[in-house]
């Protein structure tokens, strides 16, 4: 077993430990931190292959791990490990680890109608977010801006619905999806991961660390949706042979 491989279980085993998702991925990013960009891309190319492979602790600790990397703590470090990655001829995960912004419109950067009869500040919408009426975040949830949309998250009157509807929402603003995509509270969920591969403005790095961690008949969707990246696909098709040496 390489000096990787020996890594990636070892922290499979140890997360299994650490059952609340934000003191997980604190750990994990706190753990790659402390690891040279080699090694980092080292630990990912293995941990998605298990992924890729169906191994259930696997499967969660590439998940965390895509969490950890994407703090922005860990800027520089994925820029690192994306240009190490590229070096070795990987570059849908190389891609996977750098931040790129999905395709806005002018309708996806719009500000909701707040019914004040004037337009509302950033401050404001902040504070609107918080609130918990819910006739209130059916409004707030169509707010464009990545700050609000990282607040409401965490209200504890949002639920798994209008989370998936948000997802799902197309045109949207791709910095948006990328909150839902950091939130460990609603990622976590299956049919949230499944909804932000599948949305066309999703951030194609996002997309593409979710992928590994998508069931068959999902990913058989993505290959069949015309209107998702090329670069998506592409990466569907690669996965039974990066999958067959881990059976």
């Amino acid at each position: 077993m390489s000096s990787a491989e020996e890594q990636t279980e070892l922290l499979a085993r140890r997360i299994q430990g650490i059952l609340d998702a934000q003191v997980r991925t604190a750990y994990l990013r706190h753990t790659l931190l402390s690891m040279s960009p080699h090694d980092v891309a080292d630990l990912f190319s293995v941990a998605r292959a298990y992924a890729e492979a169906r191994q259930p602790r696997h499967t969660a600790l590439f998940h965390s791990l895509t969490l950890a990397i994407s703090h922005e703590t860990c800027r520089e470090l994925r820029s690192a490990v994306a240009a190490v990655l590229r070096s070795r001829d990987q570059p849908s995960l190389a891609r996977s680890l750098r931040d790129e912004g999905g395709t806005d419109d002018e309708d996806a950067l719009r500000v909701p109608d707040f019914g004040m009869g004037r337009p509302v500040t950033l401050g404001e919408r902040k504070s609107l977010a918080r609130r918990h009426d819910r006739e209130l975040i059916a409004r707030v949830i169509r707010d464009p801006h990545p700050d609000v949309m990282r607040i409401l998250l965490s209200n504890p009157r949002l639920t798994e619905n209008d989370v998936l509807r948000l997802c799902a929402r197309r045109p949207v603003a791709s910095e948006v999806l990328r909150e839902v995509f950091r939130c460990a509270r609603w990622i976590v969920c299956y049919p949230i991961k499944v909804a932000l591969v599948m949305n066309p403005y999703a951030p194609i790095d996002v997309a593409l660390q979710l992928l590994p961690l998508l069931h068959e008949q999902d990913l058989k969707r993505v290959l069949e949706a015309a209107d998702l990246p090329r670069e998506l696909h592409a990466a569907c098709q690669e996965r039974p042979t990066r999958r067959s040496g881990f059976h």
